[in-house]
């Protein structure tokens, strides 16, 4: 990936700085080659550009050749530099700076990753590349697990995929005065879900279990019905009441399956809740 740093000259200004700004922030850093500071602040900031992957881009503008720019800035000293966000200078330093004070200064200014990883979900969703955006959505909870739009946005794209036990749980843990539109919309869509589940198989199994002799035959049959809907966390209960009694239950099937639904679901209090369960049978 090339790096964003410009060595900026009064022609391109305008489009690095004024125009690029919306798109990132850029660092305008006013320098001269007769100072000391100067020489140690510019690979510093060269650096902090490369640790950010590019999420800022780095301006450079000699004070010993842009007289004009130099001028209008009214630069008094250097180094001077400010950051630029939309078109606009929102905030600066001057002379000589700690490493931390400059990180800090950066990272105050740059986006949110978690909410640009959102953005970039979003823009799956749309196109319809539903495995894509979960993927991108499960890396933003990673560097955020609080947001109220990343779980929403993930929810969502779980009920398009017809991962619904994913969704059930995240949409339970929304605090009152955070349940938008979306989220009323999501749990009317997962309520239409459930009743869509209820398969006529799963009906019949269900009745048939209240009366059934052999119940260990009927669990494991409903569980599998279950599972084909995607109510996992049913289609669990169900075979870790099978392997408790059998755990070579239907030649280790039983087991197979298990593990299959702990592979696939993103629960993760659920998953940690039975492979907890089934750990306490194996050993």
């Amino acid at each position: 990936m090339q790096a964003d740093i410009f060595d900026v000259t009064v022609q391109d200004f305008q489009t690095v700085v004024a125009e690029g700004s919306k798109n990132k922030p850029v660092l305008v850093v006013f320098w001269s080659s007769q100072c000391n500071i100067c020489k140690t602040l510019l690979p510093a900031l060269t650096q902090l550009q490369h640790d950010h992957a590019n999420g800022f881009t780095l301006a450079r503008v000699n004070c010993d050749t842009e007289h004009q720019i130099t001028q209008h800035f009214e630069i008094k000293s250097v180094p001077t530099a400010y950051m630029f966000v939309n078109g606009q200078g929102v905030d600066g330093f001057a002379g000589e700076q700690t490493p931390a004070f400059l990180n800090d200064f950066i990272n105050k200014h740059l986006p949110d990753p978690a909410l640009a990883l959102l953005t970039d979900a979003q823009t799956l969703y749309a196109k319809g590349e539903l495995i894509e955006a979960k993927a991108t959505l499960l890396q933003a909870q990673t560097l955020n697990d609080q947001d109220s739009q990343i779980k929403l946005a993930l929810a969502q794209v779980y009920l398009g995929l017809g991962e619904f036990e994913n969704a059930k749980p995240i949409l339970a843990n929304i605090p009152v005065e955070q349940q938008s539109m979306l989220y009323h919309s999501l749990v009317s869509e997962l309520d239409q879900a459930k009743r869509a589940s209820q398969t006529p198989e799963i009906t019949t199994l269900e009745n048939a279990l209240e009366t059934a002799q052999d119940k260990q035959a009927v669990q494991y049959q409903l569980a599998l019905q279950y599972q084909l809907v995607k109510r996992y966390k049913e289609a669990l209960n169900l075979l870790f009441t099978v392997l408790s009694t059998d755990l070579g239950y239907d030649n280790g099937e039983a087991k197979k399956i298990m593990l299959d639904i702990l592979e696939t679901t993103d629960d993760k209090a659920l998953v940690s809740e039975y492979r907890r369960k089934l750990y306490s049978l194996l050993y």
